[in-house]
């Protein structure tokens, strides 16, 4: 696996005899994300009160993978554009590792 030089964090490739592989770091992240999340302040006038939901709100979930080296995982442009040229029971469903869902009763499946 790849390591970084502790003063310039320049990437330093490993050392790899015949057959080996290099190992990547890949990660998952998953956030979740309410509607109703505010700010704290809000700007109102010297007789306004400020009105706020009770619940959280809708919730959308975003999961997502990342790699030090290439940053999200995803098609590039090119490969996306060979994608599109080949016919439609051979393309992939997909172009990137992204995945968002709306959980909850009457949304998408968790």
């Amino acid at each position: 696996m790849a390591t970084y030089d502790d003063r310039m964090l320049e990437h330093c490739p490993p050392v790899l005899r015949p057959g080996d592989k290099e190992h990547v770091l890949v990660m998952e992240d998953e956030s979740i994300f309410h509607t109703n999340e505010s700010r704290r302040r809000a700007w109102l006038a010297q007789d306004q009160q400020l009105i706020r939901s009770k619940g959280n709100g809708r919730a959308i979930h975003v999961s997502d993978f990342i790699s030090e080296m290439i940053g999200r995982l995803k098609l590039s442009n090119e490969q996306i554009a060979e994608q599109l040229n080949q016919p439609e029971g051979h393309r992939l469903p997909a172009f990137e590792a992204r995945k968002v869902t709306y959980p909850g009763k009457g949304y998408d499946a968790w």
